[in-house]
């Protein structure tokens, strides 16, 4: 009965075992070794068990594909503001005036404007500019096209910050630097002439150098850590230890369970990496001391403590500012029902450590960044791209919302368009643009029925519907800048 219960239908017919020989090691052994293996039928062919190159160069392909999409998309909004505006006043053209004033005084320790010294501009942007003058000659372009090379870097380095949290979903690292540029907040700074993509480059080495030495255990990270801090303090002040030290300090917070790390000794690298900083910053704040002044010295450091204030937009706000605006700041995802009908769906399930390093960053410096006059939440949005990107593309949440009403723009289109049509009977709101009240409510009323027939189209797939609202964006800014360009050039010639 035993034998014929393990010889039924449906089982395996017992193989005979074969003798056990003495292991040698050529060739010969090696190939009686395999021809044994198949025959007991412990292991399947060698041939299939062999990773297909094919796979990683399908992989390499698909990096390269994203890369020049997203470079495309940075191209054309670089191309635009090139084209239909000069420097806009206040901010882009004091940039231009405090280099020039530093050129043809050959002045180049510290910044002047006016004649006097300028202690609200950091050295390294000018510097910089002035670098490509020396090369280019001088030109206006230069200073314009200077931060958006920063900000295509910004581009790189957070599909590698994607790299090191996920590891297991390469599909992120290469869908995030999408996500980013198609947030319009960060398509706007990136073509204005100014030092905040500097700084949020030096940001993100800074996260990344954190990450590093948190996956790789190698503690030789602090002297990247340390380099982006420095530079970012030159760069735009010493308020990038706002947006770095969290992430540093709260490392056992997010990073715990994953690998043994001995927390003493991280400590001890972060105090390295500052010390290492405050070196660079040194560098160049003795030797302006000396030739300034001490006064100018004590100046410039008080005044680096906050964000750079920009005379275009209201600089000083309350410290609860980041609680309704955050959600406009991060605009179109924060309106995608999608997104939180996902992140309902995981609400009690244990997040990884991708996920509490972007919510554990971005919750500590808002609550840093409260206590500052200045509010500027740019140099945040690359974390929102990396919780994003992982709600949109981690494979246990793929059918979640996929075929609902949730997964389009539908409500939001309709929700739109019903504010637009009772927009005129409201109370009229300084901060909203006046031609808003005086649309007819039909124009909101269509708005509606274009949102109820979007419900109709046979939905795409998530990742189709996420780069459709990142092309709108990316064009959405680049019209503005065209229309508002141009009339600025009217207003200012």
């Amino acid at each position: 009965m035993f034998f014929k219960k393990l010889v039924a239908p449906g089982n395996k017919a017992p193989t005979k075992r074969l003798p056990k020989k003495p292991l040698r090691r050529d060739a010969t052994s090696i190939e009686q070794f395999i021809v044994e293996e198949i025959e007991i039928g412990d292991v399947r062919s060698p041939v299939a068990a062999i990773p297909l190159p094919r796979a990683k160069s399908s992989a390499g392909w698909s990096s390269i594909k994203s890369a020049l999409a997203y470079t495309g998309l940075w191209l054309l909004l670089i191309t635009a503001s090139l084209f239909a505006r000069s420097l806009w006043p206040v901010d882009e053209t004091r940039v231009l005036a405090v280099a020039w004033e530093m050129w043809t005084r050959n002045e180049f320790v510290v910044p002047y404007l006016n004649g006097e010294l300028f202690a609200r501009q950091p050295p390294l942007m000018p510097w910089l500019i002035h670098a490509g003058w020396g090369l280019l000659g001088v030109n206006d372009w230069w200073p314009r096209l200077l931060p958006a090379l920063f900000a295509l870097a910004s581009l790189f380095v957070t599909g590698r910050l994607a790299r090191l949290l996920w590891r297991d979903n390469l599909e992120i690292s290469r869908f995030v630097p999408l996500v980013l540029l198609g947030t319009p907040l960060w398509a706007v700074y990136t073509s204005l002439a100014l030092p905040d993509m500097l700084l949020a480059f030096f940001t993100l080495l800074g996260w990344w150098a954190v990450l590093i030495m948190w996956r790789h255990r190698d503690m030789r990270a602090f002297l990247l850590l340390g380099a982006a801090l420095g530079l970012g303090a030159l760069a735009l002040g010493l308020v990038i230890y706002a947006y770095v030290l969290p992430v540093a300090l709260l490392a056992p917070l997010w990073g715990r369970g994953l690998y043994p790390i001995v927390w003493k000794y991280w400590y001890a690298d972060v105090t390295k990496a500052n010390l290492l900083g405050l070196a660079i910053l040194l560098l160049w704040l003795v030797p302006a001391a000396v030739h300034a002044g001490l006064p100018y010295a004590l100046q410039w450091l008080s005044g680096s403590l906050i964000a750079a204030r920009l005379d275009l937009l209201p600089a000083a706000q309350p410290w609860w500012w980041y609680l309704p605006w955050w959600p406009i700041v991060c605009l179109p995802w924060t309106i995608w029902p999608l997104l939180w009908l996902r992140l309902w769906h995981i609400r009690r399930e244990p997040l990884s450590a991708g996920m509490n390093f972007c919510l554990i960053g971005t919750v500590a410096t808002l609550v840093a960044l409260s206590f500052i006059e200045v509010k500027q939440p740019q140099f945040l949005l690359p974390l929102a791209a990396l919780f994003v990107s992982h709600l949109l593309l981690e494979e246990s949440l793929g059918d979640v919302g996929q075929d609902t009403i949730l997964g389009g723009m539908t409500i939001p289109i309709v929700v739109l368009g019903g504010v637009l049509a009772i927009l005129p009977k409201l109370p009229r709101v300084e901060f909203l643009p006046g031609p808003l009240w005086e649309l007819s409510p039909f124009v909101g009323i269509g708005i509606m029925i274009a949102g109820i027939a979007l419900a109709w189209i046979p939905g795409r797939e998530i990742r189709r519907r996420a780069l459709d609202m990142i092309v709108a964006g990316v064009l959405l800014v680049v019209f503005a800048t065209l229309g508002v360009g141009w009339l600025f050039e009217a207003r200012f010639q």
